[in-house]
């Protein structure tokens, strides 16, 4: 799908999810626009903690969350339907929008994260990957680009950890984890100042 005509697929089903949310950005390929062409939408977000209001008049569903209620209302109203790889996990979820007009599956990611690892979960699922997978990875270490087959030093220095299980990064020599509630608190820790998500590519070498 033309970028373009994704930021606006994306925009519009951001605004459809806020009413389940606390907290929700768009990501992935859409956020960097760094190409004409994205094969999805990726949206982060932090999801309320709270059960839907029952509606007068309609089949009462059992919905564990508002996102929930809100996916399935998206659903029955024709603007989305389950993915061919169905993924619907408390962390991941992915659906198929309907009316895209690719002649592929053109799907919705949302990543459902918690308030303290959204700075963390933000620059990570910005991507692009190499630069994510770098980003995790410390200097005195090394990631293999399956694309090219060449070898690439991680960005993360080496005083510093990520723990993948946890979403957190720590200092190795007190154990104390970082606070990095925003993006530009994460992208900081590679002691560069902020970095436009569309040029974090070129910091891997």
């Amino acid at each position: 799908m033309k970028l373009q005509l994704a930021t606006q697929f994306a925009n519009d089903f951001l605004q459809k999810l806020m009413p389940a949310c606390i907290r929700g950005e768009i990501v992935g390929s859409v956020k960097r626009a760094d190409k004409e062409e994205v094969h999805d939408i990726e949206i982060l977000l932090i999801a309320k903690d709270e059960k839907p209001v029952p509606e007068f008049g309609r089949p009462q569903e059992i919905y564990t969350s508002k996102l929930q209620k809100v996916l399935a209302d998206l659903e029955y109203g024709g603007y989305l339907r389950q993915a061919a790889r169905k993924a619907d996990g408390d962390r991941y979820k992915k659906r198929a929008i309907i009316g895209s007009g690719e002649l592929n599956e053109f799907c919705l990611d949302l990543f459902i994260v918690r308030p303290e690892t959204w700075g963390l979960q933000n620059v990570i699922r910005t991507g692009p990957s190499l630069f994510s997978h770098a980003f995790v990875t410390n200097q005195n270490q090394q990631i293999f680009d399956r694309t090219t087959g060449n070898k690439y030093a991680g960005l993360l220095p080496n005083h510093l950890e990520y723990i993948r299980g946890e979403t957190v990064i720590k200092n190795r020599k007190t154990g104390e984890v970082l606070l990095l509630p925003e993006e530009q608190d994460a992208i900081a820790v590679l002691g560069h100042g902020w970095i436009e998500p569309a040029q974090r590519r070129f910091l891997v070498k």
